[in-house]
């Protein structure tokens, strides 16, 4: 699937449907609503994986702002169309509730001062976390950053 205004294409679970689109983002839901998945490109936080990662990540942690709750969060360096990526684990709870979440999210630079970011959001329950492990590594194998969709 291509998002022209983001210029990136990647891959969408059959089944899963599209939230109404941003100007710098757009959002699945699987069929069940346990997943939801999002490609976002922005220059809100800085040009660069990590400077867009620390900033998402400072933004998640006010919880008056993102309705995060009690972060934690892990940071992997990796490589997403040949070039230095970060990846964000981050498990939390909404405020106001208990059930655990977890987020994994990729952060890889583009064109022109933006950052693509692609993520997975989950509630954690039993069995959950290993489809979201398998649907956030089939969509980083399909994504492509600065391209529209052919």
């Amino acid at each position: 699937m291509g998002e022209p205004a983001l210029t990136v294409v990647f891959a969408v679970p059959d089944g899963w449907v599209r939230r109404p689109a941003g100007a710098i983002q757009s959002t699945w839901r699987s069929p069940d609503g346990t997943h939801e998945m999002s490609v976002k490109r922005d220059t809100s936080y800085g040009a660069t994986p990590r400077e867009a990662s620390v900033g998402q990540l400072a933004w998640y942690r006010d919880t008056a702002a993102s309705s995060m709750a009690a972060l934690k969060a892990v940071t992997h360096t990796t490589r997403q169309n040949g070039k230095d990526s970060l990846w964000l684990e981050i498990d939390y709870h909404w405020a106001g509730q208990t059930e655990p979440r977890k987020r994994v999210e990729a952060f890889v630079a583009g064109s022109a001062g933006h950052v693509h970011q692609l993520l997975f959001d989950t509630a954690a329950g039993p069995g959950n976390l290993a489809t979201q492990r398998e649907l956030f590594a089939t969509a980083r194998a399909h994504l492509l950053i600065d391209r529209n969709a052919p």
